[in-house]
């Protein structure tokens, strides 16, 4: 992947490869998550072109050949249908799910966030038939449902709607239980302070 990323920035430096017009000030063209990577460009024909030639000459070096038809092309304001005449990858379209996370290109809508919400009700739901304390349920909302929503958190501004929906949900938990009575909270249970400080201003 060492090899395939000096490449890419090779290319992109020959003005093979446009940059994309969010990330030409980084010096940014790809980004590699364990066994896949995401290349980042202008959307323009001739840099799909110098991409599909760098992955034949990285092909090459190590017999290690893309799949086309199961790599996914995500156009934003880009002819698709010339696209897809030239190219055999499969067209996507965004907003889509990358990593358990929504890759957007517009704020943050409650659809968008509704997933994270209803894994955390997920998780709270299969405690159900689990004989948790007080201090049971305080561990598990500090331990498992604050790792979930620290995983958006390190990559985006969560909408302050969405932070005070955890905070109703991990309030009820911890006063009520699974089955999440609002009525007896105690106390107001903020989850907006110390991990979750990325709230919106």
């Amino acid at each position: 992947m060492n090899v395939l990323s000096k490449l890419l920035d090779k290319a992109a430096s020959a003005r093979q490869i446009g940059y994309h017009p969010q990330c030409q000030n980084l010096g940014l063209t790809h980004l590699s998550f364990a066994d896949d990577i995401m290349v980042l460009t202008d959307g323009k024909v001739r840099s799909v072109e110098g991409i599909v030639k760098v992955l034949d000459e990285f092909a090459r070096f190590s017999g290690l050949r893309i799949s086309m038809e199961k790599s996914t092309l995500y156009l934003a304001g880009a002819v698709k249908q010339e696209m897809a005449t030239r190219f055999a990858f499969d067209s996507g379209q965004l907003p889509v799910r990358y990593l358990g996370l929504p890759l957007l290109t517009k704020r943050m809508s409650t659809s968008d966030y509704q997933p994270l919400l209803e894994k955390i009700m997920g998780k709270i739901t299969s405690w159900k038939a689990r004989f948790l304390s007080f201090a049971g349920r305080l561990e598990l909302i500090t331990s498992l449902l604050h790792s979930l929503s620290n995983v958006w958190l390190s990559a985006f501004k969560l909408p302050s709607a969405c932070l005070h929906e955890i905070d109703k949900l991990c309030s009820a938990f911890l006063w009520s239980g699974p089955t999440l009575n609002p009525r007896k909270a105690k106390l107001a249970f903020g989850l907006k302070s110390a991990s979750l400080a990325k709230k919106e201003d």
